[in-house]
């Protein structure tokens, strides 16, 4: 299989993607308290633009001759299953967080791949507004 500094950092943001607590959440059916839809909302069009991110993703790792890969869902021995969305959403804050300090740190390593890069950097500002939306939703927890 062959790798590269741009596969890779484009395999970490598919695999910190996909295998987000937010993603998780969506088939981990959390509860959500009454009056608690909009922020429901709000948490499942971070899935879909987390969804979407991942599709681009793999069309450039494939474009690129890799193979894109993805591991374990790194909280797999955790039981997430019927939490309560808001402490779904500070859980996905902690993730996120560590996702953009990995990605920030190879950002520099995509310097001869503009596209690679620039879709690099999109991805880190837009986990960054999921951050903020995310930390929004987990404030009455």
């Amino acid at each position: 299989m062959q790798t590269t500094p741009t596969l890779d950092i484009l395999n970490r943001l598919l695999d910190g993607t996909v295998n987000s607590v937010v993603q998780y959440a969506e088939i981990g059916a959390p509860f959500v308290p009454e009056g608690f839809d909009e922020q429901m909302d709000a948490f499942q069009r971070i899935a879909d633009e987390e969804k979407n991110l991942a599709n681009e993703v793999v069309a450039m790792i494939q474009d690129r001759d890799g193979v894109p890969t993805v591991g374990v869902f790194r909280f797999w021995n955790v039981d997430l299953n019927y939490l309560d969305i808001r402490f779904m959403a500070k859980f996905a804050v902690q993730h996120e967080g560590i996702l953009i300090a990995d990605l920030e740190a190879g950002l520099d390593s995509l310097t001869n791949d503009p596209e690679a890069h620039g879709v690099v950097r999109r991805a880190i500002e837009q986990k960054r507004e999921h951050l903020v939306k995310l930390t929004e939703i987990a404030s009455d927890y």
